[in-house]
């Protein structure tokens, strides 16, 4: 469980489901930002059964393959065929410049993919965005949201006039035009070249965007409009659903429908890295959305992930990992190198992680949790923290934890 590929390097992961089955495909990343993307099956979303690489990147990639999305083809009744997307960097003949575009492929059972031919491209319309990579160019990983007409799609692109994301139509989820972009408004804040697009879902008429910035602080935060490619404001609270000072703990955010529930993935960073400086990752368990009573999203434990559960035990199992729950107190965590502790406020469901004394990270959720409940999942360095249900954050150490200390009574299941 909390799936690790055990051949390759991952970065990006997303999931479909489909007839019971969790299909979760991760970017491969061992050399550069993408190499292609493999799959992983489930029948419960948290162990998962990986059946190796599906799509290879094209000799013609120069810089990485993107990562994408999954959806059916709008008549799936009939044709029973299965869309995903993925981007290439290539360079412009003649001139050399480099610049991405969307390309597809289809499947009839979601394992087995077939590239479909270069002519369904989805290039850069440069009539609203910028194309190439000197210039700050992206074109990268639609997330869709089906439509009476077709599908829209949301995803990484590069506005010429304002920060924003790509918004683009399709009738057959193929062949798409590109739109007016949305725009972001961040008060006065311009970090147009750090913004990506997850992933977009609507609750009462409004669209909330999971939207990544690799730039400091690293994380992803909530975007929400009254139109699909309007304006974008912060979420008046929670804004920052992942929030990593310290490190870049965990990102790229992706939400999954199952039989109408919405849940988030997304994917944990190691500190430990290949010959290559990449980082070895995970992907995260996955996390409910819930839209409290002032329509705030929020990420909260997800029941399903009680499969991961164990036996009971009387002692942390570091090796296996271990879920402890227990009430109202901090919890300290010794590795060889540093103590690091985890400090709760229960007022704003808030959360502060010293190093060795020093703080490395604040995490305030803007929701007071009265019960005081603190849920800690802890697995190969991986660390995620849970209070009153209500995911705050997740942690990654920098070495094995050799001990943990909390005062108050504590039940704790080993992880299967």
């Amino acid at each position: 469980m909390i799936f690790q590929c055990k051949d390759n390097i991952t970065w990006d992961t997303w999931i479909y489901f489909y007839e019971n089955k969790y299909y979760l495909y991760y970017l491969i990343t061992n050399n550069s930002g993408g190499e292609g993307f493999g799959v992983a099956v489930s029948d419960d979303g948290v162990h998962y059964t990986d059946c190796g690489q599906c799509i290879a990147a094209s000799d013609k990639m120069v810089i990485y393959l993107g990562t994408g999305a999954v959806w059916k083809s709008p008549a799936f009744e009939k044709d029973g065929t299965f869309i995903c997307n993925y981007s290439e960097w290539r360079e412009e003949e003649g001139t050399g410049r480099r610049y991405q575009n969307i390309f597809f492929a289809t499947s009839k059972d979601l394992i087995h993919w077939e590239k479909a031919g270069e002519d369904l491209v989805f290039p850069v319309d440069e009539n609203y965005y910028v194309r190439y990579e000197e210039d700050g160019g992206r074109w990268d990983c639609i997330y869709p949201h089906r439509t009476k007409e077709g599908y829209e799609g949301f995803f990484t692109a590069a506005p010429k006039e304002y920060a924003g994301c790509g918004y683009a139509v399709s009738r057959d989820g193929l062949r798409w035009t590109a739109q007016k972009p949305p725009k972001f408004s961040f008060d006065g804040r311009d970090i147009r070249n750090g913004i990506e697009a997850g992933a977009v879902c609507v609750h009462n008429g409004k669209y909330y965007m999971l939207m990544g910035t690799y730039l400091y602080p690293y994380g992803m935060s909530v975007m929400v409009s009254e139109r699909a490619n309007g304006e974008y404001k912060p979420q008046k609270k929670n804004f920052a659903l992942l929030s990593n000072q310290s490190f870049m703990h965990a990102y790229f955010m992706r939400i999954v429908d199952v039989n109408g529930e919405k849940y988030v993935n997304h994917h944990v960073l190691l500190r430990e890295t290949n010959e290559f400086g990449r980082n070895t990752t995970m992907a995260a368990p996955l996390k409910a959305i819930e839209f409290d009573k002032e329509d705030i999203l929020r990420l909260k434990w997800a029941a399903l992930n009680e499969t991961m559960k164990g036996e009971k035990i009387s002692d942390y199992d570091l090796e296996n990992g271990f879920v402890l729950e227990y009430r109202a107190d901090d919890v300290a965590f010794h590795t060889e190198t540093e103590e690091v502790r985890f400090r709760f406020d229960f007022a704003s469901c808030g959360l502060r992680i010293c190093e060795n004394g020093v703080v490395a990270e604040d995490v305030c959720k803007e929701i007071c949790v009265p019960d005081k409940q603190v849920r800690i999942l802890y697995r190969n360095t991986l660390c995620e923290v849970y209070l009153d249900d209500y995911f705050v954050g997740c942690y990654t150490f920098k070495g094995k934890v050799k001990a943990v200390e909390t005062k108050n009574e504590s039940t704790i299941w080993r992880i299967k």
